[in-house]
C-alpha cells in the first residue's frame, strides 16, 4: 500500500472514533437524564406505597369495628325486642297499653328508628324517664 493511501485510512479512522467519542458523550447524558427520572419516580411511587399501606391499615381497621358494631348491633336488638315483649306482657297484666307508658314508648321510637334506618334514638341514647 502506498504512503498516501495509508495516510488517508488512517486520518479516516482517527475521525470515526472521534465521531464515536462524541455519540458516545451524548448517549452518557441521555442516560443520565432518564436515570435522573427513574429516580425521582422511584421515591415518589415508595411514597405513595406508604400511603397505600397507611389506608390499607385503616381500611382493615374500619372492618373490624363495623364487625363489632354489627354484633353489638344484634344483641341491641334482641334485648330491645325481649324487653318489648315483657313490656307488653307486664302492661296487659294491669291493663295498660304498654306503649302508652315512658318505657313503651321509648322502645317504639327505637324500633321504628330502627327499622327506617335513621338510628338517631340510639345516638342520642335512652330518654327514659321513670319518675
Amino acid at each position: 500500500m502506498n504512503p498516501i493511501s495509508k495516510n488517508i485510512y488512517k486520518k479516516l479512522s482517527q475521525e470515526d472514533k472521534t465521531e464515536l467519542k462524541s455519540e458516545k458523550v451524548e448517549l452518557a447524558l441521555e442516560l443520565g437524564g432518564l436515570k435522573s427520572y427513574a429516580s425521582n419516580l422511584k421515591s415518589k411511587f415508595s411514597a405513595y406505597q406508604q400511603k397505600f399501606k397507611v389506608l390499607d391499615k385503616m381500611v382493615l381497621d374500619i372492618e373490624q369495628e363495623a364487625k363489632q358494631l354489627d354484633k353489638l348491633y344484634d344483641t341491641f336488638y334482641k334485648e330491645l325486642k325481649e324487653q318489648g315483649k315483657e313490656g307488653n306482657r307486664q302492661a296487659k297484666e294491669l291493663g295498660l297499653k304498654f306503649s302508652d307508658t315512658p318505657v313503651g314508648a321509648e322502645l317504639d321510637k327505637i324500633a321504628n328508628d330502627i327499622l327506617s334506618g335513621n338510628y338517631d334514638a340510639i345516638k342520642r341514647g335512652l330518654r327514659i324517664d321513670i319518675s
